[in-house]
């Protein structure tokens, strides 16, 4: 392969690095037993944070199979929910994000809307059960990484993706146990079908000592020199056809279904509550993993969450919170923009956050 063609899986993984950074954010709390009347409804402001002081686990340690990792996590996010009648509720949430990738930032915004209506009240040994249906994504105005990095021998100088964006549809179905005034059981699965897109790709590479810019399409790539260059032989412009083992539009924009299962345990008295949930994610994505294993890499199609919330009643409408979550392959099926075929390798490690901050009930 020339240094031309290798310009393509090159740009694609220094750009798809850059998005590189959920289900429905928090689907392990899942739970039928909303019995709010009808107006009643709560807001949630938190500010959710990783960094060497809070990594108690050393999630963030560099592996020795991995060139990068994911390092300070910082954002804030909002949440809102009402219950519409006794049986149905409504809630929203709004993210914004910023993730440390050793050499850059990633500055991201995620976004959740969602219905849930209650079927049936728990009645003995039968749960309430809930049907919830909803929409979530996250999307970026573009990323950039200026920091030079050689791939396949050439050096590349910056790549940025513009409106990189994910968007799911969900569906599932949730039963929950009363298992005593205090406490209850809750389990749920359920399904969501989305979509991976950006606008553009572009790279600037050092080739043969001069500096290209590197254009993407569906037809292939486009280089043009940059700069004058005093090289031997200077190429002005190329085109390369796309290449049937690495494709930009194929590798980084893709459909994907997931499936999740999963279960919580809450407790709670007059002023406490605790929660406890896990969540169980595998993925079926279009043409990106079939390619990673026929390239004899790992392609990343699970991912194990768990989610632990305690909060406090410092009045009866207002209650702090500290909630952690832990993922075993970081942030695969949560955002999805962030894996294709040249950042796969990164998702065999663990990741995971803290959120703290306060609810109020109106």
């Amino acid at each position: 392969m020339n240094q031309y063609c290798r310009i393509i899986p090159a740009a694609l993984a220094i750009a798809a690095a850059c998005s590189s950074v959920k289900a429905a954010p928090l689907d392990a709390l899942l739970s039928a037993a909303h019995d709010e009347a009808a107006g009643k409804g709560e807001v949630e402001a938190g500010y959710d944070m990783m960094n060497s002081s809070l990594d108690f686990l050393n999630l963030r340690t560099k592996s020795s199979t991995t060139t990068s990792s994911v390092g300070d996590y910082k954002g804030a996010h909002l949440h809102a929910g009402i219950a519409l009648t006794p049986r149905l509720w409504i809630d929203g949430t709004y993210w914004k994000r910023r993730i440390d990738y050793r050499s850059f930032d990633a500055a991201l915004n995620s976004w959740q809307v969602a219905g849930q209506y209650k079927l049936t009240d728990a009645a003995g040994a039968m749960p309430a059960i809930a049907l919830r249906a909803g929409a979530w994504g996250d999307y970026a105005d573009s990323l950039t990484k200026y920091s030079n990095s050689t791939v396949a021998g050439t050096k590349y100088t910056s790549a940025t993706v513009t409106k990189p964006k994910d968007r799911q549809f969900q569906l599932d179905l949730i039963g929950t146990w009363l298992l005593s005034p205090q406490s209850s059981l809750s389990v749920f699965g359920g399904a969501n079908h989305g979509r991976v897109t950006f606008d553009t790709v572009s790279a600037t590479a050092r080739v043969n000592g001069c500096e290209y810019n590197i254009a993407f399409s569906n037809a292939g790539i486009e280089g043009t020199l940059a700069q004058p260059c005093n090289a031997k032989v200077v190429i002005t412009r190329f085109t390369q056809p796309a290449s049937s083992s690495i494709d930009v539009y194929k590798e980084a924009q893709y459909g994907s279904t997931t499936l999740q299962a999963g279960a919580m345990a809450e407790w709670h008295n007059t002023d406490w509550r605790l929660r406890a949930g896990y969540q169980y994610q595998t993925m079926k994505r279009d043409h990106v993993d079939d390619i990673i294993t026929s390239r004899g890499s790992v392609a990343y199609k699970h991912n194990h969450v768990l989610v632990t919330d305690v909060s406090y009643n410092v009045t009866p409408s207002v209650a702090l919170f500290v909630r952690g979550q832990l993922m075993s392959n970081q942030f695969n099926g949560e955002i999805p923009l962030a894996y294709n075929s040249l950042t796969a390798e990164k998702y065999h490690q663990k990741y995971g956050f803290v959120s703290t901050g306060l609810t109020v009930a109106f």
